[in-house]
Order: structure tokens, then sequence, then C-alpha cells
């Protein structure tokens, strides 16, 4: 499985960053995008994932800064 890890990224390249990201591995779903524990990230990666029609679940609910993304 393919990961993205954003530690250190900011936010303002994060979209093109995810977009082009899920564009490279979209048929071989799923990956992990790991956010880190910032909400404004969450949002970002919540709405790339949403405009691409795929699902977005933690990876466990211990640790919510990491998410599979997946087809629905």
């Amino acid at each position: 499985m393919e990961i993205l890890d954003l530690h250190g990224i900011k936010h303002e390249d994060v979209k093109a960053l995810v977009d082009s990201f899920i564009n490279i591995n979209f048929n071989n779903l799923p990956i992990e995008i790991i956010t880190g524990n910032s909400v404004h990230m969450l949002k970002i990666v919540r709405k790339i994932v949403q405009s691409h029609e795929l699902n977005m679940e933690p990876t466990n609910y211990i640790n919510l800064g990491s998410y599979i993304i997946s087809h629905k």
C-alpha cells in the first residue's frame, strides 16, 4: 500500500500533493494518507477525497491522524 505522509507539508501545498497522489494511485487503491493531528489538514484532505468520490476511514480509532482511502 502506498503511503503519503503530510507531516511537515504546508497547508497551501496539500491540495496539489494529495490530488496528484490519488490520481497516480487511483487504480491501486487502497492508499494511506497520514494527516497528523491538524484539523485543518484533515478538512483539506477530506474535501479532496470526496471530490474523487472515494471512501476515507481512519486506520484505527485510537489514532485519528492516519486514513485509508478506498473505492466506495
